[in-house]
């Protein structure tokens, strides 16, 4: 087997990957992006200590709600490419609207999150 050496392209590629994802709330859809290590570092940072699951990624289930709510909406406010939302936009959108679009773009970066864990909490 050959070995691959990682290139700058490897690593900027990426934040470059887009996905569209549908919003039924609007009846519309956005543009997302996976978020950069630097980004999920920003994300996670609102949620202060996070414990790790055995395979290394965060483990959100023992997040606190509101906190988990904060971070899902920088995370949303961070990677929607299309349209162009800053945080205080994002806080506008219809209930629950920002904390999916926030779930689907950390699951594109590569964090294993999903609703269930939300509603543990709630």
């Amino acid at each position: 087997m050959e070995e691959h050496r990682l290139t700058k392209s490897d690593i900027l590629e990426g934040a470059a990957r887009r996905e569209t994802l549908q919003v039924r709330e609007y009846n519309a859809n956005v543009v997302i992006r996976p978020l950069t290590d630097g980004e999920l570092s920003k994300v996670f940072g609102t949620i202060g200590n996070i414990s790790v699951t055995e395979n290394g990624t965060p483990n959100v289930a023992s997040v606190d709600i509101s906190k988990n709510l904060e971070a899902l909406r920088t995370a949303a406010s961070i990677g929607i490419v299309e349209p162009n939302l800053t945080l205080d936009d994002i806080s506008k959108m219809k209930f629950g609207v920002p904390e999916f679009i926030g779930m689907k773009i950390l699951e594109l970066s590569g964090v294993s999150f999903n609703e269930e864990d939300v509603r543990k909490k709630g």
